[in-house]
């Protein structure tokens, strides 16, 4: 499948994104990853995790001149304008941002896709470094956490009809019979974002073989995203310039692309990225990122 080429593209940039290694392991142990204490298992050293990780050079693109050019429908995720009544210091305030940037997030999903109903079920405000004097700062009960470093997409397929369930026993017959999507809004709060900035792969670039199933279980939710392999053909992209107004949409999954031939984005591999860019500044990174239910 042909990925779009925009004329002009002016910079390009290296980067490092860890990819999950192709070991023989996962052929008979699913890839995991728990994000607390396994508190219930008596043995010592009991494992958090299975994810072997490797990084690779990359070749990372910007787009930010060339908006209009990308969707989650053609690539998976775009850069778009969404303005907020909150302030930077209320978008790391989880009542603030539940009471009023939550009814702000839906209604901006809701005119952009023509969606019939949107539900949130998840906020997560990152720091490109925590604070040193403890490392389990919380933020109103909710972790504030380090950039996510390893190429993912949040949440499988079967993960997202499962939560659909889950939330709406009584209307998921009815829901999952329509168009369903997960978009991630993604903001950052300082401008322009220098450190660990967010990366996305072109959806078109990727091959069903990139993609593994592995658990992912937090305190509140036994998820399922998809961890990915290393593929030369990948093609990278980031905001280089995004300004005080612009979110990155990303989309995790979409019903109607399980129907398309192709011709639809499914998901976005994503992740931060090691920006190996000697003329950078230090700005650290600092993000909110909403994650949706879309039903159109």
């Amino acid at each position: 499948m042909d990925v779009f080429e925009p004329q002009g593209l002016h910079y390009f940039t290296a980067g490092e994104v860890r990819y999950l290694d192709r070991l023989e392991l996962y052929k008979t142990e699913k890839p995991y990853e728990v994000t607390f204490l396994p508190v219930n298992v008596t043995q010592p050293g009991a494992r958090c995790s299975n994810l072997s990780l490797k990084s690779w050079s990359v070749e990372l693109r910007d787009f930010s001149a060339y908006r209009q050019s990308f969707s989650t429908d053609i690539q998976g995720f775009e850069l778009d304008v969404f303005p907020t009544s909150l302030s930077v210091s209320e978008l790391k305030d989880l009542g603030p941002v539940e009471s009023r940037y939550h009814t702000e997030s839906k209604a901006y999903l809701q005119k952009k896709y023509d969606a019939k109903k949107v539900f949130i079920f998840d906020t997560t405000i990152r720091e490109a470094e925590r604070p040193s004097s403890d490392s389990g700062v919380l933020l109103k009960n909710q972790q504030i956490l380090g950039p996510s470093t390893d190429c993912h997409v949040d949440q499988s397929p079967n993960s997202v009809r499962r939560r659909v369930q889950h939330l709406f026993p009584n209307e998921a017959e009815y829901l999952l019979r329509r168009r369903v999507r997960v978009i991630n809004i993604w903001r950052p709060l300082v401008w322009p974002c220098h450190t660990n900035p967010l990366a996305m792969c072109d959806w078109r670039s990727t091959t069903p073989q990139d993609y593994t199933a592995s658990d992912h279980k937090t305190p509140v939710w036994e998820g399922e995203s998809l961890q990915v392999y290393h593929n030369p053909a990948h093609q990278w992209w980031f905001a280089k310039e995004m300004k005080e107004d612009d979110v990155l949409l990303i989309k995790m999954y979409d019903s109607e692309a399980e129907k398309s031939n192709g011709d639809i984005a499914m998901c976005t591999p994503h992740c931060s990225f090691d920006w190996n860019d000697p003329s950078k500044l230090l700005q650290l990174r600092q993000s909110i990122e909403v994650r949706a239910l879309v039903f159109s």
